[in-house]
């Protein structure tokens, strides 16, 4: 049979037709062209929020990976915002100032792989609007962030009669709130919230709880013998923001001598050659060491038989393609070596070969 010749006849319809035929023939191994891929988006500053404190605004934003921050600079970006649209990110922005310029590389974020600045020109009754621009070594803006307002209403005053007490499996904080701002006006009670702050060795003001309502907060997350600083920070609901007043006169506890040491607060798995790594921040107090558990499935076993002094720990009972789980509590340093909770458990896969 002639079939390919007559379709031929027929000029360009034919020709179709014999591709169209062609690509039947050839079954489905045939490739296709790929499709045009375009430029990856550049980089952009996330997560920008604004905190309003007594008489200033912090600002912060997740740290960009080391390799897309080398030759980068943060600026911060400021104007002010009429009251009437203190809630509209839609609007178009009013004449924006840089207002502070951060080295990517250089600048170090906090543990919490955030920088932070603090605004100090600011005013009560007043909105701000901040970004912040990603700019090369050349001097071009390569990207903006999404913006935040931060709306500069009084905050509370400072709660008053603070005291905490040793308990036998932490220390009791309680306080008394003073429902004022700090413009002498009153406050609903029930629009304020507390956040209780521990002083570190560092002499940082750390928090150690959320946001709680009430009068009272229990710290289980004590080191036994210990004594620690603590402060309340209170808080407004107004407006849709947490407006932050000034914080409480601090107090000192002991931690009991029968608390166990709290589970470090991050855990994180390395694969490595022959085995998986186990990894953990430690504790800032003195520790007799570390027990490390693996999980898998239902079957839970601890895999140090004494406390290990410091991280990491070699796991090298794993099998390659297996799932594990882990988790790592605290020892103290007493006679009897009590252990601690367990932290939160890290789930990994083991694809490396043995």
């Amino acid at each position: 049979m002639r079939i390919l010749p007559d379709f031929a006849k027929h000029g360009r319809f034919g020709f179709m037709v014999i591709c169209a035929l062609s690509v039947v023939i050839s079954g489905c191994g045939q490739k296709m062209f790929p499709k045009p891929i375009g430029s990856p988006p550049p980089p952009r500053v996330a997560e920008l929020s604004a905190r309003v404190e007594p008489r200033a605004v912090e600002i912060s934003w997740n740290a960009l990976p080391a390799a897309v921050a080398r030759r980068m600079h943060y600026s911060i970006m400021k104007s002010s915002v009429s009251w009437d649209k203190r809630n509209c990110l839609e609007c178009p922005p009013p004449a924006q100032l840089q207002v502070r310029s951060i080295d990517a590389v250089s600048a170090k974020p906090g543990p919490d792989g955030r920088f932070r600045w603090t605004d100090s020109d600011v005013c009560t009754h007043n909105a701000y609007r901040y970004q912040v621009a990603l700019i090369n070594d050349s001097g071009t803006t390569v990207s903006l962030s999404d913006p935040v307002i931060a709306k500069m209403y009084a905050g509370p005053v400072a709660p008053v009669a603070l005291t905490a007490a040793t308990q036998q499996q932490g220390i009791l904080l309680e306080w008394k709130q003073a429902p004022r701002d700090l413009e002498g006006h009153p406050v609903e009670p029930t629009s304020l919230s507390f956040r209780v702050q521990r002083l570190t060795s560092a002499g940082v003001w750390k928090d150690v709880s959320p946001l709680v309502k009430g009068e009272a907060y229990y710290d289980r997350d004590v080191t036994a013998g210990q004594k620690s600083a603590y402060r309340v920070v209170p808080a407004r609901d107004i407006d849709g923001e947490h407006v932050y007043g000034e914080p409480s006169a601090s107090v000192t506890a002991m931690g009991p001598l029968s608390a166990p040491p709290p589970p470090p607060g991050r855990v994180w798995i390395v694969p490595a050659h022959g085995g998986l790594e186990v990894h953990w921040m430690e504790d800032e107090a003195k520790t007799a060491g570390y027990y490390v558990y693996r999980k898998q499935g239902k079957e839970i076993v601890r895999l140090t038989a004494s406390p290990v002094p410091h991280p990491p720990f070699m796991d090298r009972g794993v099998k390659q393609g297996e799932t594990y789980s882990y988790a790592v509590s605290a020892v103290s340093v007493r006679p009897s070596h009590e252990e601690g909770l367990l932290s939160k458990w890290v789930e990994i896969r083991n694809l490396l070969t043995q």
